[in-house]
């Protein structure tokens, strides 16, 4: 069974344009022979006070937040040499940066990213809007079948929906996540946007598990994951949360690197 954690989950200049920057800016590369770490599930580069600090990312995932990226297709152009490489980061705003409302407060820290790419890798980014097939999520015809859970409150953050799923079986876990979780999760498996037109704003929890019946010729499906675990993956979706996906066409955003460099260590 293959497990994906949904994570949110994303020019050049952007952050430098508005004035925002940081004061201090530390960046170590991580060696590649380095132990491999363990993140929890909500964990986020972002403080309060407008500091950026992560102890192993890479480039992508640093454009991923800076330019609030939800899908990695969305991301095209990294050179090859950004493959496998990961920087320590530690990013400070100048004393009396204030202390805002978390949401704030990271697209602060958004912002001030932008401008650490431009001037610590160089980086230089377009984003091109292409109508292209994507999914909708909508109400299914019953309604949503899963109990809305508590809002999480700040600091507490939304949490993700996790799935793993093959041919034969599958699990589901959500903790206190949107709609809009739910579709990111079904992008990385259907590897097109799925885009919450549910109209609900609540928060769900809940732990589904499914499992294939067996074959007409009484043999158990595959732990490989193919077309027909895509396919339980649709079907419990309608059958157990209540929403459905619709195809259509609409407008995709993709962002290009056009020139990066690897930033020199300090």
């Amino acid at each position: 069974m293959r497990l994906v954690f949904a994570m949110l989950c994303v020019a050049g200049s952007a952050g430098a344009q508005d004035g925002l920057k940081f004061d201090v800016v530390a960046i170590r590369e991580v060696s590649p022979n380095a132990p491999s770490m363990m993140r929890e599930q909500n964990s986020s580069p972002v403080k309060p006070g407008g500091q950026f600090i992560d102890p192993r990312m890479g480039l992508s995932g640093l454009i991923y937040f800076a330019y609030d990226l939800r899908y990695a297709f969305q991301l095209s152009g990294l050179p090859s040499w950004a493959n496998g490489r990961s920087w320590s980061i530690s990013a400070k705003p100048a004393e009396g940066f204030p202390l805002l409302p978390a949401a704030e407060n990271r697209e602060q820290v958004r912002k001030m990213v932008r401008a650490m790419l431009a001037d610590r890798f160089h980086l230089q980014i377009h984003s091109e809007t292409r109508q292209e097939a994507v999914y909708e999520l909508v109400v299914a015809k019953g309604g949503i079948k899963v109990k809305q859970a508590e809002a999480p409150k700040e600091p507490e953050q939304e949490g993700y929906v996790n799935a793993a799923l093959s041919d034969r079986d599958g699990r589901m876990v959500a903790e206190k996540a949107s709609m809009g979780r739910l579709g990111l999760m079904l992008t990385i498996w259907f590897k097109r946007p799925v885009i919450d037109k549910t109209g609900l704003t609540g928060f769900y929890s809940y732990d589904i598990t499914w499992e294939a019946p067996d074959r007409a010729d009484g043999t158990r499906p595959p732990e490989s994951l193919g077309a027909d675990g895509i396919a339980l993956l649709i079907s419990t979706v309608q059958d157990r949360i209540g929403v459905q996906l619709r195809k259509t066409t609409g407008p995709v955003e993709y962002w290009v690197v056009d020139h990066v460099e690897a930033p020199s260590g300090n």
